[in-house]
């Protein structure tokens, strides 16, 4: 009688053994998915804020090549060529 206990003992053992390898695995894998998650946001902020160092690092530059570029526009515009080809409207 011994023997039958300790056999049934034993297979609720293993279910239950093999019910938390699979709760395990799973708490593994969601882990790993929001890892994942945190490490691309991680990046993708880091690579905006090199962007916008970037562009505050250069902004005079970049304010100058506006400013010639409106006043190259109005000049052209002031000339009467303010498109490639188009005609002259008097």
């Amino acid at each position: 009688m011994s023997s039958i206990t300790t056999s049934l003992s034993n297979l609720l053992s293993s279910f239950l053994e093999i019910l938390r390898s699979i709760l395990s695995t799973f708490y593994s894998a969601l882990e790993t998915v929001f890892a994942t998650a945190s490490s691309l946001i991680s990046s993708i902020i880091d690579l905006f804020s090199g962007a916008v160092g970037f562009v505050l690092g250069n902004i005079v530059i970049i304010g100058f090549l506006v400013a010639a570029f409106v006043g190259y526009s109005a000049y052209q515009q002031k000339q009467g060529r303010n498109k490639k080809g188009a005609l002259k409207s008097s």
